[in-house]
């Protein structure tokens, strides 16, 4: 592959899609099969090479010059992978020490309360993104009715709000599976949601350890099979997480790129739990009131932790506002998702 760097580059960037988008457990054949449907151009023995090297507990001298890089995944059994979660796999604990490193890192070069302002300038009653108040709000408002058949905030309310959100938010394009569905798509998983343990409508940065952790990656599972047929990305899962119980950041291009991880996993939560504590002061005051859809005034709903870290990268990772101060603008449409 070493003569073919730019093709190679495009192939990891390719396979980096695939993987999350997924199901884990996932089978080299579902990789191969994936790309097939999506980048039938791409041949499988440069692909199954890719797999090789992309993986995190191969020895050194088989991923060659891709040794230095992270992995995109971890092999469990013959033929059998998962996402790597910046953990496992490893023979040594360097993942823990670059984590600290990586918090050292944030606490130090982040502006927290100027990326939280420079994201808030966009935000008004009638702004794209104030869409995740009201989604949020409907969830956390109705929690116990969300499902319900025939309610005035029932199924068909909370697949119109999900689905809007996810729109507002980019799931919605061109390429997207979800963009040939209808609303009522989403009842199937939001019956899934409304039947997810109760500690998961709470559950925010302050209480990340290893079981809520363990829960969040469980019920992103739910998630995905409850979408089926279509294929969710990890970002989209996480955007369906933040904009429903708030637990956690929307794993999108921006967000990654600015928080320094590649992949939604089980790592990578364990590093936004550590920002969170090494920032903790800072974090819980900029928690902001959400909107309220019928008034356009604060509500007494305030944005999640998780949302305020969520804010915070999506700045860090190449959003810029292009509001002037204290003036909302349209947002940019390619937000990375």
């Amino acid at each position: 592959m070493g003569e073919d760097q730019p093709v190679g580059d495009t192939i990891w960037d390719r396979l980096e899609e695939c993987v999350q988008y997924l199901t884990e457990p996932f089978r080299a054949s579902e990789i191969v099969g994936w790309f097939r449907r999506h980048y039938p151009d791409v041949k499988e023995q440069s692909l199954r090479a890719h797999i090789q090297v992309a993986t995190s507990n191969a020895s050194a001298e088989s991923r060659g010059m891709f040794a230095n890089r992270q992995p995109l995944i971890t092999r469990i059994s013959h033929g059998l992978y998962r996402r790597f979660d910046g953990v496992h796999g490893l023979v040594e604990p360097q993942p823990d020490r670059h984590r600290d490193r990586v918090v050292i890192q944030h606490s130090r070069e982040v502006d927290i309360e100027a990326a939280v302002g420079r994201y808030l300038l966009d935000r008004g009653p009638n702004a794209r993104y104030t869409s995740f108040d009201y989604c949020f709000n409907h969830f956390q408002q109705h929690r116990k009715a969300v499902a319900a058949w025939g309610e005035p905030t029932g199924m068909e309310a909370s697949c119109l709000h999900l689905g809007f959100y996810l729109a507002s938010w980019g799931m919605l394009r061109g390429s997207s599976d979800l963009l040939q569905r209808s609303a009522r798509h989403l009842a199937p998983l939001i019956e899934a949601l409304a039947d997810a343990p109760a500690e998961l409508w709470d559950l925010d940065l302050n209480s990340y350890d290893k079981e809520s952790i363990d829960l969040i990656h469980r019920s992103a599972l739910e998630v995905r099979r409850a979408l089926r047929p279509v294929e969710a990305s990890d970002i989209l899962v996480t955007k369906v997480m933040l904009g429903v119980f708030g637990c956690v950041p929307a794993f999108d291009t921006y967000f990654k790129k600015g928080f320094g991880v590649s992949t939604f996993s089980k790592g990578s939560l364990r590093l936004v739990g550590d920002f969170y504590r090494s920032n903790a002061s800072v974090i819980d005051q900029l928690r902001q009131p959400t909107l309220d859809f019928t008034t356009g005034q604060p509500t007494t709903r305030l944005y999640t932790r998780a949302k305020v870290v969520d804010m915070i990268f999506f700045i860090e990772g190449g959003y810029r506002s292009k509001a002037r101060p204290g003036v909302a603008s349209p947002m940019d449409v390619q937000d990375g998702m």
